[in-house]
């Protein structure tokens, strides 16, 4: 392992639903976002990252949770990482990725985890943190 990798994320939610990242040819789904960069702060970072992602300006707003995840891929390369979660607003309301190996799709709250959105804890958290509006903090391994 190459040690702790720093994620900030967003929760995007339009019209009663949620907004989730897909690498084309993968399962999973995850929330958009990505490395944070030394000398930044995580809504930095996460700002950065949308722009990055979509094209488009942001406005990163409250801290939603942490959620701590080690797990190994399917490469056997063990990874762990700590993913601090902000609700963020977009400027616009279609969607489209910039990167060409990534899509973006409006999901339910309901379809999160058949849209396999992962780390596997956070549909469950995201829709208590919906429900309650109080930040999480959650750690996750998966063997």
């Amino acid at each position: 392992m190459a040690g702790i990798e720093f994620i900030a994320r967003a929760v995007i939610r339009k019209d009663g639903e949620i907004l989730l990242a897909h690498k084309i040819g993968e399962s999973n789904t995850f929330l958009p976002g990505g490395h944070i960069e030394l000398e930044e702060y995580a809504k930095e970072a996460l700002s950065r990252e949308l722009a990055e992602e979509l094209g488009l300006g942001s406005e990163i707003g409250d801290f939603v949770g942490v959620l701590e995840h080690k797990f190994t891929d399917r490469h056997g390369t063990a990874y762990e990482e700590v993913n601090l979660i902000f609700e963020a607003s977009i400027e616009a309301d279609n969607v489209t990725s910039v990167e060409g190996h990534m899509e973006f799709i409006w999901s339910s709250p309901g379809e999160m985890t058949s849209r396999n959105l992962l780390p596997s804890s956070l549909p469950c958290l995201l829709m208590e943190w919906w429900e309650k509006r109080t930040p999480f903090h959650h750690a996750q391994r998966d063997d």
